[in-house]
């Protein structure tokens, strides 16, 4: 039993647009690429996901980064140190300022 060629993404929209042609023998644009039916049925599913995922895109929003669970985890501890200290030295402030006064 032979294994089969991954496809290229390349390879893949090239397939997509021969099938999507006009009156395009897709039968025959199959075999000549060694694809098999169910084969287009993904890549076709794949192009209208990419496209959609692309056109839902804002032009200016900002990207979205994935974080480990461990950084977010750590950040969300550093955050409320900070927030505390800040507290704190908000206190000392306002006693030194009564102090002053």
């Amino acid at each position: 039993m032979r294994k089969r060629k991954k496809l290229t993404a390349a390879e893949k929209w090239q397939i997509f647009l021969e099938t999507s042609a006009k009156d395009a023998p897709v039968g025959e644009i199959l075999r000549r690429r060694g694809v098999y039916s169910s084969e287009l049925t993904k890549i076709r599913r794949q192009v209208e996901e990419g496209a959609l995922k692309e056109l839902g895109k804002k032009k200016y929003s900002k990207n979205e980064q994935e974080v480990p669970y461990e950084e977010h985890e750590r950040l969300k501890a550093e955050l409320s140190a900070k927030e505390k200290a800040l507290a704190q030295m908000s206190e000392e402030y306002l006693l030194l300022k009564k102090r002053m006064d």
